[in-house]
Order: C-alpha cells, then structure tokens, then sequence
C-alpha cells in the first residue's frame, strides 16, 4: 500500500504538470510527470500497483506530446498559410521528434503518419504557389509543367482519398494558364486578319485550338473553343462569299468553266466550317445555288465512264476475268468520285446510289466466283491455294464503298480465311496434345508456341481470340504439368508467398520515398513484379484446379479458381490481368459437374453451376443449353424452350440448342414447330446426325413419309452406324406398305445393334416367310392360268 503522505506527495507533482500542460508550459509538464515516475518508482514497493501508476504517469505524458503536437501543428499551418514554406517544414520537423518520444506505439505511429501527411500535402501547396507564381510572371510553358508535375503528385498523393476540390483547383489554374496562351495566338490571329493575311490568320486560330484541346473539361473550355470556332468561321464564311459573288457573276458571263471554279471552292470552304448551325445553313445556300450550275457538267463527264464500265459487265461469265473486272471497278470508281463532286440534291443521290449499287454487285459476282475455287481446293486440301484466293477476293471486297465495320461479304472472308488456318493450326495443335499426353513437355510448348505463331496470320476475331486464349491454356497447363509431374507444384506456391513478402516490405519502404517522383517510379516499378508473381501463383492455382476438378474434386477445385479470381483482381499491370483464361478454366468445369449431375438426375444442383457458370460469364451458350436440358427433364417444356432460346438469342446459329428446342416443341405437340427447329439444326451444322434423325421423327409424326426417309437417309449417311435411323427407316418404308426394302433396314438395324432384333426377330422371321409363300403361291396360281 502506498503512504498516505506519499499518495499526497504524489498528487500534488501531478498537479503541478497538469497547471503547466494548461499553460501550454509542455517541456515543464513533462519534467513534472517524469519527476512523478521517479517518485513511484522509488516509494511503490508493490509491484502491481507500481506498474499501474507507472503506466498512467506514461499515458499523461503521451497525452501531453500529443496536444503538443496538436499546438505545433497549427503553427505549422498558420506558416503554410503565409506562403512560409521553410519556417513550416522545420516545424512540421518539430513535431515529428516530438512523435518519436511517445511510448505508446500505436499512439505514435498515428502521429507521425498525420505529420507526414501534412508534409507531403505541403509540398503540394507550395508546389502550387510556385506554378501560379510563373503564371503570374507570364512563364506560362514553365506554369504549365510545373501545375501538371503538381496535379500529378497530387493525384498520387491523394490516392482513394482524393480531396475533388484540391484536384480541381490545379485543373482550373492549368486552364487559366493554357488560355493566357490562347489569347496570345487570338490577338496574333486578329492582327494578320486585319493585315488581311487570312491563310496565317486560320492556321493561328486551329494552333489555338489544339491548345485548348488540353483543357481539362470546364466552362472555360467551352467558352474559349466556342469563341475560336466563331473567329475562324467569319473568315471562311467571307471567302465563301467571294466564291460565290464570283462564280455568279462569271455564270452570268457564259464563262462556265471558270464559275465552277469558283463553286467548287466555296463547296470546299463550306466543308471546312467548325460543326454547328452556320455550317449547315452555309453547305445548304451554296449546294441550292452550285447544283444548277455545277451537277449538269459533272453528269457530262460521268456519263461516258459509267457507260463503258456497264459495257463490261454485261459480258457473259465477266466475273472469270480479273482484268475485266478491275477496269469495271475502276470506271465505277471514277464515276462515283466526280459523282460526289457534284452539289447535294436528289439527283446527286439517285447517281450516287446507281455506281454505288453497280460497285458492290461486280464485287459480290466477282467474290462468290473465287470463293467457289478457294472451297474446291479446301475440300482438295490444298490450303496454301485457297488462302490466296480467299486474299484476292478481301480485295475485291475493300473496293466496295461501304465502311469495313459494316462490310458483310469482308467479314465473311475474313471468317473464311481464319477457319482454313484453324484447320491448319488444328492439326498442329493435336500433334502438340498428343506430345502433352506423353508427357513429352518440353516438345509440347514448342509445337503450341509454333500453333500460337500461325494465329499471328489470322484475321482480329472474337473467334482468334478465343484460338489464342484455347492455345496459350495448352502452354500454360503443359508448363504446370511439368511442374506438377517433379512434384514441385506446393514448393512453387511457397516460393512465390516468399517473394511477395519481400516484395511487400520493399513497397513499404518506398511508400517513405521523400521524392514524389522518384517514389512513384519505385512503387510502379514494385507494383508490376507483384503483379508479375500473382501471375505466376494464378497459373498454379487454376493449373491445380483443372487437375482437381478432372479427378471429380469439384469443391476444392472451386476453390483454387476462386482463390485465383481474387488474385488476378487486385493485378494492375495490363500485361498480366486477365492473361490468364481463368473464368474459362472455371466455367468449363462448372459445365463438367453439371453434366454428371444431370446423369444423376441432380437437376437443382446442376442448376446452380450453370447459373455460376453465367456469373461468370454471362454470354457462355452451353450453360442456358444444359438448363434448358435439365428443364426438358424435369417435364417444364415452356422453360426449357426459353432457355434454349437465350443461346439462340447469343449465338443463332447455335445447332445444339436448335435441336433440343425441336425435342421440347414435340412433347408440346407443335411439330410444326418443331420440324423448323431441326431444320434450322441441320443447317447450321450440316454434320449433325443428331438433329436430321429427330428432324426425320417429325415428318414421320406427321405422316410426310417421304421426308422422314430423306432425313433417315442424311443421318446414316454422316453415321453409317446409326442403328436406330435405320430402323425408324425401314418403319416408314413399312407404313408406306413398302415392305422389302423396309425388312432390308430392319435386317441392317439389327446387325448393328442386336438388342434392337428382341422383339422383331420373330415377328420379322414369320413375316418374311409369310410374303415367301404368297410369292410362291401367286407364282403357282400364274403358271397354271
């Protein structure tokens, strides 16, 4: 227990450096409190109640470096605001050894961060003060970089916790430092207008404007590009004028060559008016006064051209002939281009629809003749050949005046080219997958790598893309699978831990970088190697999820692809996010569970993966496909359509979906509908026994016999071996009363598949005996007539 004498000593030293803290006397409060802790220390024989005293007497004088610093801090501030950087930053250095003697550590960890947050805001505001102070001294191109250095900082600094109005302050100045520029070139501009210089005057005005295109967005920005705009136009519009005083007046004279000179030079004026009602009403007074004049001259030139270019291709088989074709091309070309000379009006667009029309329809005669060659000599295997037709005809296509965005028959090719080079790169790929499958590693990268060069002659496509993508997983899952074969695969995982560790303290300690440039070089510089080991950890986790999912151990596979997902999320570098299919690994597998479920008639669950499976990608058509089979299943018809429905809507010429949505139409009894679903079936995938056996049941539903065969008849011609085609077959044949070559299908149905002859073997034996002795008997009957 401590004296009362003591307790009372004690107090009274406590008093005392508390009148000094409300003095703002810190140092002497200080001492005080220290004295305090020499008095406990040496009259508290308790141990306990030693260290309680003791950890409160620290507590208070933390208390008080802590107010202290609050004091320092406002005269930091009362600095700043008199534009007395030096004196703030010594202050500010004041503060921080006063931090430094605080005990509690989480005490003084938050308060040397809220100092160096003031310092580096600091640095901020004088760098501010600096860039408007060479703005005042009208050095504006050292104002400007100086602001933009600031606002770069400040952007930095500031982070998510971004202060708008601190960000727009230094937006505004560089704005207001940018027009001081612009009103330099205006007055410039004015005065070689008025000296009558207006080539000089227009390009002084458009040098402006590319200046003020560096504006950050704002009513200045505005104000000063509207004002620019208006500046130039009046001298355009005064040449436009002149143009046209001149080209009526030389009208006038009979003088016609030289007046559309005149009118085709105020047309061009007119077209290099800034956007906006003045443009449009001056285009429309010059083409009202121009299409009189000008459009029957430009008509005399092109008519002759059109002609002999329409000569050509009324020539039987024109199309075989690339020189016929191209001088056709090139009549048209010409005549569209004196075409779009003349002044808008109705009979400027009937002709230039006319060429436009006689264009595209020579290119697509010209294209569907070596499109045809280029499939003869894919179906010859001579790929080489063909590609370089399917090149020839991109050209003719690029010669049709239509934008190539929106060039069908281009896209086309394009397409065509690629599925040849997919079918080469196919072959390669499986010679790689074969390499992959004995575990020669090594040589299955290289093969890829090789299949990855040849997409590089492949047209841009979303369908490329997912080549490319399906190309580098191969490299990737060959890599890992070497990895996974040493048994290296939980060794990789460790090391990258371990490097990102480093990596993380490195960012710390460059987090402490004085230098704002030079700390946001260092932290960039760390950002992308952690980003670069998160992308090498994802390969692993989703290389490991593949495997784990392959061997039926969905959930924990799930796991390493979410893990995965995480990662790849909190990359920043573009060469790494993303590079990695991920989600396409992941729904794959949702897919695979699904499928396995449905065999167990686990119909809710498969559900579920679908549905995550479209979380993760919301266009993946074998997701709404096997939803709309699992509702088939479960007897919900009308579901199961909508569903096969929205793979349709993504992708219409979806066979698959096409097919089961004919299965659903039947088991509501619209066969009608039904027989187009598998029509449409058999025509996106010509290959697709599936879809012409079930189209074949329909028309046999409905008693078109002759179409069922015909469809039976496709199916066993993509299979030869599909029994139950065979058998269906010979059933029409039999309704048609048609009975040998039906007996032949059932023979043929029960030589492939036995188990289907259980119950016709005898039926059909009895038959076949039962027509013998007809024959035999008419046969009989015949000869004793």
């Amino acid at each position: 227990m401590v004296k009362k004498s003591d307790l009372k000593k004690l107090n009274s030293i406590m008093q005392e450096g508390n009148e000094y803290k409300n003095l703002k006397e810190y140092n002497k409060a200080v001492e005080k409190y220290l004295e305090a802790l020499t008095f406990v220390e040496e009259k508290v024989n308790d141990p306990n109640e030693r260290e309680e005293e003791t950890t409160n007497i620290k507590s208070q004088i933390d208390q008080i470096y802590s107010v202290n610093i609050i004091d320092i801090i406002e005269t930091a501030k009362d600095f700043v605001d008199r534009e007395d950087f030096k004196s703030a930053y010594n202050t500010y250095d004041e503060a921080v050894r006063i931090a430094d003697k605080i005990v509690d550590k989480e005490m003084r960890d938050y308060e040397a961060k809220e100092i160096n947050y003031l310092i580096n805001k600091t640095k901020i505001d004088e760098s501010l003060i600096q860039g408007l102070a060479a703005k005042e001294k009208k050095q504006l191109d050292k104002a400007i970089s100086m602001l933009r250095d600031t606002l770069n900082a400040a952007k930095e600094f500031y982070m998510e916790d971004l202060e708008p109005e601190t960000i727009k302050k230094i937006e505004n100045a560089i704005n207001e430092t940018y027009s001081l520029k612009v009103d330099i070139l205006i007055d410039k501009a004015n005065n070689l207008k008025e000296s009558k210089n207006l080539d000089s005057a227009l390009e002084t005005y458009a040098e402006a404007l590319k200046l003020v295109d560096n504006y950050f967005e704002s009513e200045l920005k505005k104000k000063d590009k509207n004002n620019l705009e208006n500046l130039a136009n009046q001298i355009l519009t005064e040449r436009i004028k002149t143009s046209m005083d001149e080209g009526q007046k030389f009208y006038r004279e009979d003088q016609f060559n030289e007046a559309v000179k005149q009118f085709e030079q105020a047309m061009q004026i007119s077209k290099k008016l800034y956007d906006g009602d003045l443009k449009k009403s001056e285009i429309k007074k010059v083409n009202s006064v121009a299409s009189e004049v000008l459009n029957p001259i430009y008509l005399e030139k092109l008519n002759p051209i059109l002609t002999k270019g329409k000569e050509l291709i009324v020539k039987e088989n024109y199309e075989d002939n690339v020189n016929t074709v191209n001088e056709a091309l090139t009549l048209f070309e010409k005549s569209l281009e004196i075409s779009n000379f003349m002044a808008d009006s109705l009979e400027k667009t009937e002709k230039v629809s006319e060429i436009t029309n006689l264009i595209e329809n020579t290119c697509k005669t010209r294209i569907k003749y070596i499109k045809e060659k280029s499939i003869q000599k894919i179906g010859q295997g001579d790929y080489e050949r063909a590609v370089n037709d399917l090149y020839a005809a991109i050209s003719v296509a690029k010669r049709m005046p239509i934008a190539e965005e929106d060039n069908e028959d281009l896209e086309d090719l394009k397409n065509t080219v690629n599925k040849v080079y997919l079918a080469q790169i196919e072959e390669v790929v499986q010679n790689g997958t074969n390499k992959l499958s004995d575990k020669e590693y090594d040589e299955a990268i290289k093969v890829f790598n090789r299949a990855l060069e040849m997409t590089n002659k492949m047209y841009l496509t979303s369908e490329m893309e997912e080549e490319i993508n399906r190309i580098k997983g191969l490299v990737y899952q060959a890599e890992l699978k070497d990895l996974v074969d040493r048994g290296e695969m939980n060794e990789e995982l460790q090391k990258y831990e371990k490097e990102l560790e480093k990596l993380n303290k490195k960012m710390e300690y460059a987090k402490t970088i004085g230098d704002a440039t030079r700390r946001f070089q260092e932290m960039e510089q760390i950002k992308k190697s952690i980003d670069e080991v998160f992308h090498s950890k994802i390969k692993l986790l989703v290389e490991q999820g593949v495997q784990l999912a392959n061997n039926r151990k969905f959930d924990d596979s799930f796991k390493n692809f979410e893990a995965a997902i995480t990662i790849n999320e909190s990359i920043e570098s573009p060469e790494y996010k993303n590079r990695i299919a991920i989600k396409y690994e992941y729904k794959m597998k949702l897919i695979e569970k699904a499928q396995l479920e449905i065999e167990d008639q686990k119909y809710d669950t498969a559900i579920d993966d679908c549905n995550k499976a479209l979380e993760l990608d919301s266009t993946f058509l074998d997701a709404y496909f096997y939803i709309g089979v699992i509702h088939h299943k479960k007897h919900d018809y009308e579901t199961a359509i909508n569903y096969f429905k929205k793979s349709i809507d993504l992708n219409p010429k979806f066979a698959k979906s096409w097919n089961h949505m004919g299965l659903s139409y039947e088991k509501l009894d619209q066969y009608d509908v039904a027989i187009n679903s598998y029509k449409k079936a058999g025509e996106f995938e010509p290959y697709y026994a599936l879809a012409h056996y079930n189209l074949a049941n329909a028309y046999k539903h409905e008693n078109q016999f002759d179409n069922a065969i015909k469809s039976y008849k496709k199916a066993t011609e993509i299979d030869p071996d599909y029994a139950e085609a065979f058998l269906f077959m010979g059933a029409t044949y039999f309704d048609k009363n048609e009975y040998y070559p039906a007996i032949e299908l059932f023979e043929r149905a029960i030589e492939l598949q036995p188990v289907l002859g259980k119950d016709l073997d005898n039926l059909l034996t009895s038959f076949k005996t039962n027509v013998k002795n007809i024959a035999e008997t008419l046969s009989k009957k015949f000869l004793d007539k």
